[in-house]
């Protein structure tokens, strides 16, 4: 039995259909399948490109240290060498040339570019050794709180870091803060003031702020506050450091509590610097660094990175 001419002609329609809508179906798999591809790649390149730019940041940043050290004997080579072309007497005992609070060199790697500048610990705000009065302006004119929040986080912090307000756990060893991330369990504490300040404190170091070696940034943020601040604290020698008592127990036990109390004693007994490096790759991302080292090894403790963000309410956001 034959069959009719038009059913033929549907079925070979249908069939044309489904071929269609299979290659239109296969089409859009291969379109998402790019799509996702690509997201891929560019993640990749991303994490490449952070990869890349913290392992200059922080061969440029013990690079600095060295220069830093040499730089008044290098100074001096200078001018000696200067003296004798000119045929000026050469004297002093080498030690006469000025150091600066804030050292910066720029370097160039493999078509990278690097600027790194070297800031005291003193330079931040210290969760453990900063005073109630530097702890509320931090809060309140770079983390953008009101006044009586700015009090209340203020006198939040230095009770979690003596363990005497309601944060405190008497059930376990105590010694400070030693990251900045702790902020984020203190009372009050909001994510977005922590955002504004985390890039601003530094929990190594029982020092008060020194607003002269202070990084730009937080100068521009205090304002006229910051530059009188840093002006009245030009030239004076000392910087205070306050280190609070981590001396272990008598008993010679070997406890969680006398490990952290020992680990605190060996932080506070060091000297902690910070370099800043702003590194530019060769495909011109930006990035910015801070590389915490410390003892006479130039140990790196600590590398953070610092999010370049404007201003706001008159401080940074």
């Amino acid at each position: 039995m034959k069959r009719c001419p038009s059913l033929r002609g549907r079925d070979r329609g249908f069939a044309i259909a489904l071929l269609m809508w299979m290659i239109a179906g296969m089409s859009l798999l291969v379109t998402a399948v790019i799509h996702f591809a690509r997201d891929d790649i560019a993640l990749a390149e991303q994490r490449l490109n952070e990869a890349r730019s913290e392992a200059i940041a922080r061969g440029v940043a013990l690079m600095i240290l060295r220069d830093e050290v040499l730089a008044p004997f290098q100074a001096q080579t200078e001018k000696r060498e200067s003296d004798v072309r000119r045929g000026n007497s050469i004297s002093g005992s080498g030690n006469d040339q000025a150091r600066t609070t804030v050292f910066t060199k720029r370097y160039e790697i493999g078509g990278h570019t690097a600027v790194a500048t070297v800031h005291p610990a003193s330079a931040y705000v210290s969760l453990n050794g900063g005073s109630n009065e530097e702890l509320r302006r931090l809060f309140s004119v770079i983390g953008g709180a009101g006044q009586s929040e700015a009090g209340a986080l203020a006198s939040a912090v230095m009770d979690y870091r003596n363990q005497g307000g309601g944060n405190a756990d008497k059930n376990r060893p105590f010694s400070g803060f030693i990251s900045r991330e702790e902020l984020l369990v203190v009372g009050g504490m909001t994510k977005t003031v922590y955002d504004r300040v985390k890039d601003y404190v530094q929990p190594f170091e029982f020092s008060s702020l020194d607003m002269a070696s202070a990084p730009s940034r937080m100068k521009q943020g205090y304002g006229q506050a910051g530059e009188a601040a840093a002006t009245q604290q030009a030239g004076q020698g000392q910087q205070k450091n306050d280190r609070a008592d981590f001396s272990s127990t008598n008993d010679g036990r070997v406890t969680f509590e006398s490990i952290g109390r020992e680990r605190s004693a060996s932080i506070s007994s060091n000297r902690f610097t910070a370099v800043e490096v702003d590194v530019v790759l060769q495909n011109t991302n930006a990035s910015k660094y801070r590389i915490w080292v410390t003892g006479a090894g130039r140990n790196i403790v600590r590398s953070e990175r610092v999010h370049l963000n404007g201003l706001a309410r008159g401080g940074l956001l």
